[in-house]
């Protein structure tokens, strides 16, 4: 196995997920963002579980600790279910690139955290990168017009947008430790579990979750007539597999062969992937301003992790 084997895979969900934030701005503007999360969550388990029968030959994985299990279903939770859902009410309102670029802010809660539970090193230039995250996440999104689809942006949805990007990067960083902690084993003897079998605990409970506290809610009705859109199903079904079933799978690898926080700051890569597809589906294109301060909150993130 390569020696940046972790931080391969890391740029490489970066890059997929990406692509599959066009496809769920796609989706949640035709279907709708509850309709799009009530789907994606169970469609992406019923696809882990189908690979994880398929590989290790059982549906669900075996010999895992009580606590390991309770860590991996909490970052589902936090993670998959709460983060996600408010990420991509966001992408709806604000668009993908500067919802993604929200998500720079991501390492810095993972970086705090880890240092805290994991005891993994914070460098004495992580303050030097936490600042030039924030500088440059702030700058990145400082104006409210631009061109394309989210060109002229109201107050209101400006700011929730924005707001809701934060939960989401705030929902990222958090599941990110806590699934750590699950896969390396948190009790004395546990052995942890591997990526695949981690992702797929993370799902089915964000999907249990996500259900008991939304569904009761809906009316089955305007689901059904919602999911009538075959362009919005489609893009749906695409970013379900590339979303939560391969990209939250290889980055789960990333993060079981990496620290936490290393595989968060090439996970935060994807501010940066997504400018081109945004700017080629929506036409959303930045300026020389908001790209460097793009650039800029990624460089920071990897000052957190300067060895």
């Amino acid at each position: 196995m390569t020696t940046h084997f972790g931080e391969i895979m890391a740029l490489l969900a970066a890059f997929i997920f990406s692509w599959t934030s066009v496809f769920f701005t796609t989706a949640g503007r035709r279907l709708g963002v509850t309709v799009v999360n009530l789907f994606r969550l169970p469609g992406a388990a019923l696809c882990l579980a189908l690979t994880h029968r398929v590989v290790t030959g059982t549906w669900w994985p075996t010999d895992l600790a009580l606590q390991d299990q309770f860590w991996i279903g909490l970052s589902g939770v936090v993670g998959l279910a709460i983060g996600d859902s408010a990420l991509f009410k966001a992408f709806t309102l604000i668009g993908p690139r500067r919802s993604m670029t929200m998500m720079a802010l991501a390492p810095v809660f993972t970086v705090i955290v880890a240092w805290s539970v994991l005891g993994e090193r914070l460098a004495l230039w992580a303050l030097v990168g936490i600042v030039l995250i924030i500088g440059g996440v702030v700058t990145a999104n400082s104006a409210r017009t631009g061109t394309g689809t989210f060109g002229t942006l109201s107050k209101s949805v400006f700011r929730m947008g924005i707001l809701l990007a934060l939960v989401g990067s705030l929902g990222q960083g958090l599941g990110s430790v806590f699934a750590k902690m699950g896969m390396m084993g948190t009790t004395t003897g546990s052995t942890g579990l591997d990526p695949l079998g981690a992702t797929l605990i993370r799902l089915f409970w964000a999907t249990i979750v996500y259900w008991i506290v939304v569904l009761p809610r809906q009316s089955f009705a305007d689901i059904r007539q919602r999911m009538q859109d075959r362009r919005g199903v489609g893009a749906l079904l695409v970013a379900i597999l590339m979303g939560p079933y391969i990209s939250v799978w290889i980055s789960l690898i990333a993060i079981r062969n990496t620290d936490a926080g290393i595989a968060q700051v090439l996970l935060g890569m994807v501010p940066i992937f997504v400018v081109l597809p945004a700017w080629l589906v929506y036409r959303d294109r930045p300026s020389v301003l908001s790209l460097g301060g793009i650039v800029v909150a990624v460089v920071g993130g990897g000052l957190l992790f300067l060895r």
